[in-house]
This record gives C-alpha cells, sequence and structure tokens, in this order.
C-alpha cells in the first residue's frame, strides 16, 4: 500500500497516518511474517539437517556449505520467537538489556551468515562451471570448512559491535523505555 495520496492532506496529519501506518504494520504484519517464517523456517532446516545428517554420504565442499546454511538458517529462526512478541507487545521488551541485544546479535549473526553461506554456494558452483578440469580440487572438504570457518568469523565481526554499545559511551535505559530496538538506532546514527 502506497502512501502517495497523503500529499494532498495538511502536514500534522501525514505524519499521524504515518506513524499509525507504522505501528500497524510492525504490530500486525511483521508479527504474523515472523511467526510464519518460524514455523516453516524450523521445519524446512531440522528436515534437511536430518537428510543431510543421516543420507549424503559422500561429503564434498558443497554439502558442509549447505550444512552451514541450514545451521545457520536455522539459529536464525530460533530468534524469530522474541521478535514475534517483541512486535506483537507494541515494542515493549522486557527480558531485559542483554537479552534485547542477544537476540539482535543473534539476529543478524545468524542473517548474515546465511547470506555469506549463499553466496559461498555461488562462488563454488562458479569456479566448478569456470574451472571444470579443477572440480576435484574444489570439491575437497578442507574448503568447504574453510568457507564455513570465514562465514562465522565475518558475520561475528561484522555484528559484534551491537555486544560493544558501551565503548561508543552509549547507555540504553530499556528498563524505562522498554524499547529494544532503540538502541541499534542509536548505534547506527554514531557511526555516520
Amino acid at each position: 500500500m502506497s502512501l502517495c495520496f497523503l500529499q494532498n492532506f495538511p502536514h500534522s496529519l501525514v505524519i499521524l497516518m504515518t506513524k499509525l501506518y507504522s505501528v500497524l504494520l510492525k504490530r500486525y504484519y511483521l508479527s504474523v511474517a515472523y511467526g510464519i517464517i518460524f514455523v516453516v523456517g524450523l521445519v524446512g532446516n531440522i528436515t534437511s539437517i536430518g537428510i543431510y545428517l543421516t543420507k549424503l554420504r559422500p561429503w564434498k565442499s558443497s554439502s558442509i556449505i549447505m550444512v552451514n546454511l541450514a545451521l545457520t538458517d536455522l539459529f536464525y529462526v530460533l530468534s524469530m520467537p522474541f521478535l514475534v512478541y517483541y512486535y506483537s507487545n507494541g515494542e515493549s521488551w522486557m527480558l531485559g538489556d542483554f537479552m534485547c541485544r542477544f537476540v539482535r546479535f543473534a539476529f543478524h549473526f545468524h542473517l548474515y551468515g546465511s547470506i555469506l553461506s549463499l553466496s559461498c554456494v555461488a562462488v563454488f558452483r562458479f569456479l566448478v562451471v569456470i574451472q571444470p578440469l579443477r572440480v576435484v580440487e574444489v570439491q575437497q572438504k578442507v574448503w568447504g570448512i574453510v568457507a564455513c570457518l570465514v562465514v562465522w568469523i565475518v558475520s561475528a565481526a561484522e555484528v559484534t559491535p551491537m555486544f560493544e554499545c558501551n565503548q561508543y559511551g552509549l547507555t540504553f535505559p530499556l528498563i524505562l523505555s522498554h524499547s529494544c530496538a532503540k538502541f541499534l538506532h542509536v548505534l547506527n546514527a554514531t557511526r555516520l
């Protein structure tokens, strides 16, 4: 739904309608979408991990990366129930500062891990197509393990500042505001 029709209304009414639209979007759309993603992702990733671990032999670099992708996606969807609760309660966070940071850290860490794992799959397939004579070399287990380690290290490096907000001299009184997402906005604003 586009908000273009708001250009004919007074500015204060536009602001009010935009805030209302934002609240409704977060409370109803995000909580339902995250709930659906949680259910489908949990079932799908547990199934795929089970199939990979019981049926897939021999292990090659691509299968190791695919298991890593399924694991990062599984951990990603495990952060969803917290976000469903958060958004369905009007962005009210009652689990404390540490859990807020931990859930946001886990959400972004595994999101970036999934993205990087998919990138590794694409790079490995590209190498197999471009260098078909080196297929045996590219499919060695060691390259899959190295790729997965790089994915986890880069993902951790990208989101570690979420835990270290105090190094910027920032404090987040979550007890007073009960909002978990605000510290991310403040942290991003300080980096610009």
